[in-house]
């Protein structure tokens, strides 16, 4: 049985034969982390088929064993990410639909008045920092400059904010 960094080596020199050896190898491992996040075997076998098709047609280079296991389970963690993302934009265009006759143009003051106790139990910076984008319409670079912290800050406090909203409404 050859050595996985020789399987590595023939793979990225085109050995279709070393790539079948790493799938049975390395799939198993990759299926069930992916299986262990998303909860749909499935699924989760889709995944791994896409992560090797990505390997098979790009045929990266390792520097060595680690490497090539650490891009499969970034990959998969990556994979796993884009698929909930999906999912979830989905079910947010599902909520957008609204019955004949409703109208989405609601007042952001009346939202805010709608999500006022929902709001008040938010730590205050996350709190502000929905208001500011909802209520004032303004992007995440300017919530940023005008509070003091990292775009990335503002995008953590609206997507926690964004779930503690989906809970209360739900």
């Amino acid at each position: 049985m050859k050595q996985d960094s020789k399987l590595i080596l023939a793979m990225s020199e085109g050995d279709m034969g070393a790539l079948a050896e790493l799938y049975k190898r390395y799939a198993p491992g990759v299926r069930n982390f992916v299986t262990g996040l998303i909860k749909d075997k499935a699924k989760a076998e889709d995944i791994v088929q896409n992560i090797f098709l990505r390997l098979m047609s790009s045929n990266p280079s390792f520097e060595s064993v680690a490497a090539f296991r650490n891009w499969l389970f970034i990959c998969a963690r990556n994979e796993v990410v884009s698929t909930l993302r999906s999912k979830w934009e989905s079910q947010v265009d599902k909520v957008q639909v609204l019955p004949e006759g409703v109208s989405d143009d609601i007042q952001p003051d009346v939202m805010m008045n709608l999500l006022h106790p929902v709001l008040a139990k938010m730590p205050r910076k996350r709190a502000e920092v929905f208001r500011m984008s909802k209520l004032n319409g303004l992007s995440d670079e300017e919530i940023a400059a005008r509070m003091g912290i990292s775009v990335r800050t503002v995008e953590k406090h609206l997507e926690l904010a964004r779930r503690e909203v989906s809970v209360y409404l739900s």
